[in-house]
């Protein structure tokens, strides 16, 4: 090691009073041994100690800081050169307010997730972007509080500053002195709150949002249903001290609340689902509150409508109505004399969807077929716009619904009811209507529905489908059949099966056949036994003979044999097979029915009811699962 790195080793120790007058000479004598090594900060530190005065433990702790002094600057270098290389990244030349943009998406897409606050994150990235972030109130301006203690809270309403707040809370597991301690933590940022989502029980936060919120765009107030508690909560008219200019979206759940409240002014999304029945508002006030929101784009009322009295008449024109000239979506779910009474009093038209589900008290059904004139007067869309083209009828004893859409085979997507709730949102027309606690009359859902083709502008389908259980008279058929000259595809269930055959094999009227345009049948789970399939190809030859031949036949969820399949190629082009078909003389798939397919004889069957195919796959649902908070 040269002399002059032992000497600087010899002075820095002295410099801190670190050796005595021996050690220090007996160092001396060991300059000119020295040899070079490469590692010479570390060779003068281990001399040092060495030679150090350990008697003191003054200067030892001298040292150690000298020593910690040394690593923290190290580590500041490494930092700094850590930084200047990440400088060199293209990503590193976006202007901080890009990043800043950029992080605030990631936030605030992560708002409705509780378990997860990994958008954190990009604050522990490197330097700069930590800098961007904590520097950035807007990044800090989504927060779900689910799941954060209040010091977390604290921490980011600070570094929020008064940036705009959207805030969510789901507190229905939390117990009340929680609940209390968040809502006067929160108290104090009302003003600045932009958009408040609340699901839990709201006593609490009802009883601190009393400021004003100027800037508050979206509310959403959904109270915890208990059977134990009261199973709606009144939302108090002091309420933001009624202060609440910039609201367009309000949605409640078990919520009462008045219609003469300022919270209805203005709105563009209004949603209230469940109000209980003292909540229900009066007509005047119900038409007086949406007088006041012209500029309504989006309309879901379940439960919450005006009650129709027992001698409401429905005969003449309401003396009062409402018009809503921007309303697109409209979705209520009442009892039908109710559903009536509101569609009567609204004129509705921009309106591109309208969904209604309607309880019906009455075995024949007459309050239901009392509702669908007022829907049909809503069907048609806006003017210009393009007509409905495919329909679904869906059908039970006590069930009965319609899906209608301006797009060609919509229809054709819907294969069970998972696959039919998704169709629906594109539907101009969903109506829906079941008796509650009972049955309707044997033949009611077959009123209902021929009530449904009447009515609805329904001219220009080009395909449908009859689901379920659907049943339909071949009178239904024959009635409706010269109304849809543009029908080009059919999809039926069993139960629908017989009467549309017989409808078509019927001698065609004097201007022509039925269904002029049908080129294309599917069969949904159908039993093809002997007696049908021979009807079936009967019918087809049928119509090949009026000069509108059949060009496909899909069996593919079907029940057949291969004989069957070999019989109706005779007469149609195209049939698609199932996957697997019957062995020939094999009973029918449900056994013990004693229905059997063909045989090598090919004998006629007893067998053209349906009453042993497969069963419905939709029984009804209930219209309040279709909205899912949190």
């Amino acid at each position: 090691m040269p002399a002059s790195h032992v000497s600087r080793a010899l002075e820095w120790a002295q410099g801190f009073g670190l050796l005595s007058l021996q050690k220090h000479a007996s160092i001396t004598a060991c300059r000119k041994s020295a040899r070079v090594l490469p590692q010479r900060s570390l060779l003068e530190h281990h001399l040092v100690v060495i030679f150090m005065d350990t008697s003191s433990i003054e200067l030892q702790n001298r040292l150690r800081q000298a020593v910690d002094n040394e690593i923290n600057s190290s580590e500041d270098n490494l930092r700094a050169l850590k930084s200047r290389r990440n400088a060199l990244a293209p990503i590193s030349r976006l202007p901080p307010e890009i990043l800043a943009t950029t992080f605030t998406f990631l936030s605030s897409s992560a708002l409705n997730d509780s378990y997860h606050i990994t958008w954190i994150r990009v604050a522990h990235v490197c330097q700069q972007w930590r800098q961007i972030a904590l520097s950035y109130p807007r990044f800090w301006s989504n927060i779900n509080v689910t799941r954060m203690s209040p010091a977390f809270v604290a921490a980011i309403l600070a570094r929020s500053k008064m940036a705009p707040l959207n805030l969510v809370a789901a507190t229905m597991n939390w117990n009340s002195e929680r609940s209390d301690a968040l809502w006067r933590q929160l108290e104090a940022h009302i003003s600045h709150t932009r958009r408040l989502k609340v699901h839990g029980y709201l006593e609490a936060a009802l009883e601190r949002l009393l400021s004003p919120a100027p800037i508050l765009r979206s509310l959403t107030l959904s109270h915890q249903n208990d059977i134990f508690l009261s199973p709606e909560v009144d939302i108090p008219d002091t309420l933001f001290s009624r202060t609440t200019p910039r609201l367009i979206h309000l949605k409640l759940r078990n919520c009462n609340t008045s219609w003469k409240s300022p919270l209805f002014k203005g709105l563009q999304t209004l949603e209230i689902y469940r109000s209980s029945r003292e909540g229900r508002p009066e007509l005047e006030d119900w038409l007086g509150a949406l007088n006041e929101m012209s500029q309504l784009k989006t309309l879901r009322l379940h439960h919450a409508t005006p009650i129709a009295s027992s001698d409401t008449l429905f005969t003449s024109a309401p003396q009062r109505t409402v018009t809503l000239p921007f309303l697109i979506k409209f979705s209520i779910v009442a009892r039908a004399r109710d559903c009536a009474l509101a569609l009567a009093h609204l004129v509705l038209p921009t309106l591109t969807h309208l969904r209604v589900s309607a309880e019906s008290y009455e075995r024949e059904g007459d309050d239901v077929r009392l509702l669908i004139p007022y829907v049909a007067k809503n069907a048609s869309g806006p003017q210009g716009t393009e007509p409905l083209r495919s329909v679904l009828i869906s059908g039970e004893e006590a069930y009965a619904e319609m899906v209608a859409w301006v797009t060609p085979n919509a229809d054709s997507n819907v294969l069970d009811p998972i696959t039919l709730l998704s169709a629906a949102d594109s539907a101009r027309v969903v109506f829906l209507a079941n008796i509650k606690d009972s049955m309707w009359r044997v033949g009611t859902d077959s009123l209902i529905f021929d009530d449904l083709l009447t009515q609805l502008p329904l001219r220009s389908i080009s395909a449908l489908t009859a689901h379920n259980n659907t049943r339909l008279d071949k009178e239904v058929w024959l009635k409706h059949a010269p109304s849809w000259p543009l029908l080009e595809r059919v999809r039926l269930v069993p139960t629908a099966l017989r009467s549309f055959r017989k409808m078509l094999a019927e001698a065609p009227p004097p201007n022509g056949p039925l269904l002029p345009s049908l080129t294309k049948l599917d069969l949904v789970d159908v039993s093809l036994t002997v007696q049908r399939t021979y009807h079936l190809r009967d019918m087809f030859i049928e119509r090949v003979g009026q000069g509108v031949p059949l060009e496909a036949l899909d069996l593919s969820t079907c029940f057949v044999a291969d004989r069957a399949v070999q019989l109706l190629e005779e007469v149609v082009v195209n049939v698609r097979r199932p996957a697997e078909t019957m062995e020939v003389g094999s009973s029918n798939w449900k056994e013990g029915t004693g229905v059997d397919f063909f045989d090598s004889e090919e004998g006629l069957t007893e067998d053209d009811d349906y009453a042993n195919d497969p069963g419905p796959w939709h029984e009804g649902r209930d219209e309040e699962e279709d909205e899912v908070d949190f």
